[in-house]
């Protein structure tokens, strides 16, 4: 990477990316009053599981949009956005994927004007398309010069540390134990990345059957600090 490139990709891969991830936890705190999660080595399994489940779907849309915008195939764009939507079974999945989009693509339009960005913000607000936020991330990536692995990088950290900073607020974990957690899931990011980087739209899947059913019983649960 250049400098430059690095800039960027700090920028989008923040945490603190003012994109509103902080109003949502992944249904945790579900996972928490279920005791599915209750300790340090619990979370991490949580998480894990939601990289696996995202990178399959989330991460192969993420990587499709990019070579999509690369290519100037806009349609395509339109397409990975649609079929990305439709495999979310959870309405505050969908929510939440659609709100941090739109969020990344108004951001994404002040600070670049790209063209792609402001037909793509237009759609989004229009609703000719529902913007998902992993598609949005593969355009602004692609306009950025980011590569693949960066991008991915940047996707699944976001699920991370989305999950973890909600963790900090409604279970007794540590700032340490959360960088801990990251440290580990690293090598399975990295795993995951060699799986899924040649995978198409088509061969989009979310199974993760224990993850459905906590964000079913969130959206109606009486635990609740986030959105989602």
């Amino acid at each position: 990477m250049t400098l430059n490139e690095l800039i960027h990709f700090l920028q989008f891969a923040d945490s603190a990316l003012p994109v509103g991830a902080f109003a949502f936890s992944n249904a945790l705190e579900t996972a928490v009053e279920q005791r599915v999660v209750y300790d340090a080595a619990t979370l991490a399994e949580f998480v894990g599981e939601q990289l696996r489940q995202s990178a399959t779907s989330d991460g192969v849309a993420a990587l499709a949009a990019r070579r999509a915008t690369l290519a100037g195939d806009y349609e395509a764009l339109l397409s990975i956005d649609a079929r990305l939507i439709r495999s979310k079974l959870n309405d505050e999945l969908r929510q939440m994927l659609c709100r941090m989009g739109r969020k990344l693509a108004e951001l994404s339009v002040q600070t670049s004007g790209d063209p792609i960005l402001v037909r793509w913000r237009d759609d989004i607000v229009a609703r000719r398309t529902a913007g998902c936020y992993p598609v949005t991330q593969g355009i602004v990536f692609a306009l950025g010069g980011l590569d693949a692995r960066s991008l991915f990088a940047a996707q699944q950290y976001g699920v991370m540390t989305t999950t973890l900073n909600a963790a900090l607020r409604c279970l007794r974990v540590t700032h340490f134990d959360t960088q801990r957690i990251i440290a580990r899931l690293a090598r399975l990011v990295e795993e995951l990345y060699e799986q899924v980087h040649e995978m198409s739209v088509d061969e989009i899947y979310s199974f993760a059957p224990v993850l459905d059913v906590l964000a079913s019983l969130h959206e109606r649960g009486s635990a609740r600090m986030f959105m989602n």
